[in-house]
């Protein structure tokens, strides 16, 4: 049992686009396509049975490329997209939001909880960690005794999810058993990727991360 957690290559077009599969212009030209392209030598390595994937679209298109040979069990999950802003800032006054930025960076980690930016902490991983374990539990991965009990078709799976730095730093902390803290823990390089295998105790398997070789 493996899940393998993927950021996305380097971006184009609308960053909140949701296309849908068959997703294209969501990454660059010169530099995008040819990240998710080299990506593809990692995943020749793997052996894919699900990917759950962001459905914004550059997350769709670099799994898309990178998994060339395919997924019969590809899933598009809205809970996977990137932190989302708060919407009233779109219309505030420049100044307005330069003064928020300013009291975020001299404010300590701990008292950014909760800003005006938009999501917290908190709100990212009521977002996103029930709705996956929701999804894990539906292939037979089960959250139990602070691991995972899979079924006998789940210990045999392999999983790819395919989303943002955010989202990932959430999921990665999460799976680690990690308190949630304002500050991410992890910086996802684009097309970055981290693997969580699983070590057997007494039927329970618990997450190990593991740092794979540069492809």
């Amino acid at each position: 049992m493996k899940i393998i957690l993927v950021r996305h290559a380097e971006s184009a077009g609308d960053p909140f686009a949701t296309p849908g599969r068959q997703a294209q212009g969501f990454l660059s030209e010169s530099t995008g396509v040819e990240q998710a392209i080299k990506l593809r030598q990692y995943f020749e390595k793997e052996k894919i049975d699900v990917i759950l994937c962001s459905n914004l679209g550059r997350a769709i298109q670099t799994a898309e490329i990178a998994v060339e040979k395919g997924c019969r069990n590809f899933v598009l999950c809205d809970f996977l997209k990137e932190w989302m802003p708060n919407p009233e800032l779109k219309t505030a006054p420049s100044t307005r939001f330069e003064e928020i930025m300013r009291q975020q960076r001299e404010n300590f980690a701990e008292d950014t909880w909760k800003t005006e930016l938009g999501e917290g902490a908190f709100d990212l991983m009521s977002r996103i960690c029930p709705p996956l374990l929701q999804e894990l539990k539906k292939i037979g991965i089960h959250a139990r005794y602070g691991g995972f009990v899979p079924s006998d078709e789940g210990r045999n799976l392999s999983v790819a999810i395919f989303a943002h730095g955010g989202s990932l730093n959430v999921i990665l902390s999460f799976l680690l058993n990690l308190q949630p803290f304002p500050v991410s823990r992890f910086a996802f390089s684009l097309t970055g990727v981290a693997e969580i295998e699983f070590s057997e105790m007494n039927g329970v398997y618990y997450p190990r991360l593991n740092i794979p070789a540069p492809y």
